[in-house]
């Protein structure tokens, strides 16, 4: 079995750094510079942007904040922290790796700060909701438990103000594992992989390793989650994890050591539960992506010890959070669903199979994704409104899927224009498969402004 880490990876320990560079001042770059600078370690913050939100308060904290051009030499430091956004390939990762100076991502450093018991949930899309799951299970199970990550709180917020008996569940994108090390899951639960973040990794290969890296520190006691309905992420899998492992599917009966869907119910063969779980028809939810989250979270929630009953309670209360297939509003007979948070085309191609007629609005950023995919998605969309830098590859992807396609400005009026085309029974549908950059701040605001547009049609404002 090969290895995910190198021999500089894991050496220094905590208690050896003097002296560390955070790069980027964002919502993880303030937590770890919290962290390290009340441990006693001489932090230095490196943030471009002048007019950063938090820039003055971060220094009446007491952080030195310097710009690009002001940095220390990375051979100067011990410790290199980059932000999510810093991609693999930036000079100054290289500059480090050359220096043999270690790149810590972090969630790396709250776990070598303080470790707690750990479950961790990654892949392409679904993480989130997998992590709100998982969650609850072990809540209503009675474990004090804390959804963290990827999915809002850093790590390096939470650990000094949590129970020793605390169990993180941590959402963790390919950006925060790429530069993980010793982070240690009891279980570790990859999803499903798709072609995504291609402008932040160099290849698909250093995409598939970073997702790889949630099981690079398992001991063989540690549990592997994999939905083996994507056998890519089955065979990585299969390739990297070194402990035990489960297998999730919502096409069949579970394997040994699996969950799976028998007769609308699914049902565990776990060491922990043998049997039914909960039936698919008690589910908020009734989508086959829901569905697929909510037997790999029940995988997970039972692996780590909680009872079947907590597990199915939870299931049944869950609501998935904002921007993921949440319906707005309904006007005219017309249904305005907001899945902003469909990023890719993954995401896009299972909302895309939500609805029966669809007037579909997307656009954005297309992170080097092949867009293209989506064509064989379309049967369900009569008509779609195409916006931001991504308009013109979906009009050639709805060309050939022999969808209509128009192209808005802004938000406003691409729900004004898909507002026109729909009609009773429809669903208008933002799923964007593209990233909000290009127009947004983030793809929460890109949902507000959709919600917001759509709600004023009820107003009035629909001529």
């Amino acid at each position: 079995m090969g290895s995910t880490r190198t021999p500089a990876d894991v050496a220094p320990g905590l208690d050896d750094i003097r002296s560390a560079l955070v790069i980027g001042l964002g919502v993880s770059g303030r937590a770890a510079a919290g962290l390290l600078s009340a441990r006693g370690v001489e932090v230095t913050v490196v943030e471009d942007r002048d007019d950063h939100p938090t820039l003055a308060a971060a220094r009446e904290a007491g952080l030195r904040v310097v710009s690009g051009t002001q940095r220390p030499a990375v051979d100067t430091v011990d410790l290199v922290v980059p932000s999510p956004g810093v991609p693999e390939s930036a000079p100054v990762l290289r500059e480090a790796e050359a220096a043999g100076v270690p790149v810590w991502s972090e969630p790396e450093l709250a776990v070598r700060h303080r470790p707690l018991r750990l479950l961790a949930i990654t892949g392409t899309n679904g993480k989130t909701s997998v992590t709100e799951l998982v969650a609850a299970m072990l809540q209503a199970g009675g474990h004090t438990a804390v959804a963290c990550g990827n999915i809002g709180t850093p790590m390096c917020a939470l650990v000094d103000d949590l129970a020793a008996d605390t169990v993180l569940v941590a959402e963790l994108s390919s950006f925060q594992l790429r530069f993980a090390h010793r982070l240690r899951p009891e279980v570790g639960a990859l999803l499903n992989l798709a072609d995504d973040h291609l402008d932040w990794h160099d290849d698909v290969d250093s995409y598939h390793r970073a997702k790889a890296r949630i099981w690079g520190a398992q001991g063989d006691q540690d549990w592997a989650v994999v939905s083996v309905d994507d056998p890519v992420a089955a065979d990585l899998r299969d390739r990297w994890a070194p402990g035990r492992r489960a297998d999730v599917t919502v096409a069949g009966p579970p394997a040994a050591d699996g969950v799976g869907v028998v007769e609308g119910v699914v049902v565990a063969d776990l060491p922990t539960h043998r049997g039914p779980v909960v039936a698919l028809d008690e589910l908020v939810i009734d989508a086959p992506h829901h569905h697929a989250n909510v037997a790999a979270a029940a995988a997970v929630a039972l692996l780590a010890g909680v009872d079947v009953r907590a597990v199915a309670d939870a299931a049944r209360a869950f609501h998935p959070g904002r921007h993921r297939l949440e319906l707005v509003t309904e006007v005219d007979g017309v249904r305005y669903v907001d899945d902003s948070k469909a990023t890719n085309v993954h995401a896009a191609s299972a909302a895309l199979r939500s609805a029966e007629r669809i007037v579909w609005i997307a656009g954005g950023l297309a992170k080097g994704a092949d867009l293209g995919v989506l064509a064989d998605d379309l049967g369900a969309v009569r008509e779609a409104v195409l916006i931001g830098e991504a308009a013109g590859a979906l009009a050639e992807v709805c060309a050939a899927a022999g969808v209509p396609a128009r192209r808005a400005d802004s938000m406003e009026q691409a729900v004004e224009v898909a507002g026109e085309l729909a009609r009773p029974g429809d669903t208008v549908l933002l799923a964007p498969a593209c990233s909000s950059f290009d127009q947004f701040t983030d793809y929460a605001e890109r949902g507000e402004r959709f919600a917001a547009a759509a709600r004023g049609l009820v107003t009035g404002s629909r001529t």
